[in-house]
């Protein structure tokens, strides 16, 4: 090896070590932070071996979102490097939401390698080092290999509870009184009695025009009601049906539903004198 060659190496070794402590994966707290230190921590080597990170996340993510972060992130650290290794151009970071339930969400975290037809054999000792950090922390890892590579940490996560932003006392007042508070509280349960309970076989239907409609009511509710960023979610899903498939966005609709449904309960059982914010 030539000087030249041995001193282009260390630079790229210093490059690299400056960048892993910059982006230290040890205390991130959440998804978008690790997504972002990892994008800062491989940049170099990514480009330097002509590959490009694309990501792709479900759009039904909790943003702030409670769980094994610090296991995940070391994961991703060592399949990230061996995919940047052997990739063939490009390497895909995808984040799904493959289980929403009150209170929690399961994730598939994969990294992939399109079209690389070695890459199961090439990255074995890294998927066998995320096997055992992903199980440590109560999750589960999955191999595919079908000319490429998917390595799949599944990972369960805490969703933390959130009041909706509904000020009762400023509603009242608006309302002129308790009358005309329940009346809004009863158009909110008239629309989410009517149609929660069909929303299951709606979105089985796939009925687009269907969920933007009951999407629409819920959404003028939760206005009524003053519970504006629920309802600024709610015509956002609307319009978002108009250009993508009920599937992409069921889970979305069906957080946006529970989220409704706790609007309402908080609605109901909030002391005369409390403000909800």
């Amino acid at each position: 090896m030539t000087l030249a060659s041995r001193m282009r190496r260390w630079r790229e070794r210093r490059r690299d070590a400056r960048a892993q402590r910059e982006a230290c994966l040890e205390d991130t707290t959440s998804l978008p932070d690790l997504i972002e230190r990892l994008g800062v921590r491989f940049a170099a080597k990514a480009s330097r071996h002509d590959v490009e990170i694309t990501l792709d996340v479900d759009p039904a993510l909790e943003g702030d979102l409670v769980g094994p972060f610090r296991s995940l992130a070391a994961a991703l650290d060592v399949l990230l490097a061996g995919a940047i290794e052997h990739a063939s151009g490009s390497a895909l970071l995808q984040v799904d939401v493959v289980d929403d339930e009150p209170g929690m969400q399961r994730l598939h975290v994969a990294v992939c390698l399109p079209g690389v037809p070695g890459a199961c054999g090439a990255l074995a000792p890294a998927c066998t080092t995320a096997r055992t950090l992903v199980e440590r922390a109560g999750g589960v890892f999955h191999v595919q290999g079908d000319g490429g590579l998917r390595a799949i940490a599944e990972l369960a996560f805490i969703v933390p509870p959130r009041p909706p932003h509904v000020d009762v006392v400023a509603l009242r007042a608006r309302l002129g009184g308790e009358r005309a508070l329940h009346e809004v509280i009863v158009a909110l349960a008239d629309a989410l009695a009517a149609d929660v309970g069909k929303l299951d076989a709606m979105l089985a239907t796939g009925d687009a025009l269907a969920a933007r409609r009951w999407l629409h009511r819920v959404a003028g509710a939760l206005g009524m009601a003053e519970a504006t960023g629920l309802a600024a979610m709610g015509l956002r899903l609307e319009q978002a049906l108009a250009v993508q498939p009920v599937a992409d966005l069921e889970l979305a609709v069906r957080r946006f539903a529970m989220d409704a449904t706790r609007a309402l309960a908080w609605l109901r059982e909030s002391p005369a004198d409390m403000p909800l914010v």
